[in-house]
């Protein structure tokens, strides 16, 4: 396992995912026992034996229907929150793709969390009192947009 990630934590993929007007998807969750909802990007947990890659490009296909090459990761993150009542540590990392599709999201197996999904754009992101995961979103975006990907995976924070 890498020297950087929790041995203890869920291991987690998730995808950037990008269309032609720049902008990124998002699906909006609702945490169970409290009803806060927030948006977080196409992603999940590894399956035994997986690859981060690997899981990356699963949900992404499960969540959307999109196949897309992706980049190497960008940002990593780990998030220790409570979820349904129970602590969870979870550790993602995060992969860039582009899409063309954007009419035809058709997932095969979206979370039941998951209830409603959005393109959005940087100045929505940025004009926007949602909450969103990761928290620095319109931040970090930009160079994301630019293709101005990190030389080495980044914190993107919680």
């Amino acid at each position: 396992m890498h020297p950087h990630i929790p041995t203890e934590a869920r291991l987690a993929s998730r995808v950037i995912l990008i269309d032609e007007q720049d902008r990124v998807l998002f699906f909006r969750g609702t945490e169970p026992l409290t009803g806060k909802t927030f948006w977080l990007m196409p992603g999940g947990g590894l399956d035994t034996g997986e690859s981060f890659e690997d899981a990356a490009r699963r949900e992404l296909y499960e969540e959307t229907g999109i196949t897309a090459p992706l980049s190497t990761c960008v940002w990593f993150r780990r998030h220790r929150h409570t979820w349904n009542g129970q602590d969870a540590d979870q550790f993602e990392r995060f992969f860039v793709a582009r899409t063309r599709s954007t009419q035809a999201i058709s997932g095969t197996n979206p979370d039941s969390y998951m209830s409603e999904l959005r393109w959005w754009s940087l100045s929505e992101l940025i004009d926007s009192t949602d909450d969103f995961a990761p928290r620095r979103i319109a931040h970090l975006l930009p160079a994301i947009l630019r293709a101005d990907f990190p030389e080495l995976p980044i914190d993107c924070g919680v």
